[in-house]
């Protein structure tokens, strides 16, 4: 059974970014201590499914599943790929 179906609307599932506060200190590697770090969080942004793509290289049953790419037109014109793990329906 698929999870999506063309002309859904999907969500990218919301990620988590953390980086460091100070961050010339980070990159050249002048710190005292430790580094002082800020996490953002953030909800995906949303689009609707184009395509689905199989892949026809794998063979078990199981890998199958694991082989759907999602070709998702976004909201702001960027057209992509992704799996359906990291797509939720979008409300």
């Amino acid at each position: 059974m698929e999870k999506f179906k063309v002309n859904d609307r999907v969500r990218r599932l919301p990620y988590t970014v953390t980086l460091a506060k100070d961050s010339t200190a980070a990159a050249t590697g002048n710190v005292d201590g430790d580094i002082e770090t800020v996490t953002v969080s953030a909800r995906g942004c949303c689009g609707t499914v184009k395509s689905m793509r199989h892949e026809t290289t794998n063979t078990s049953q199981e890998n199958k599943s694991r082989a759907v790419m999602v070709n998702v037109l976004w909201d702001n014109g960027t057209l992509s790929y992704h799996g359906p793990e990291a797509l939720e329906h979008a409300k």
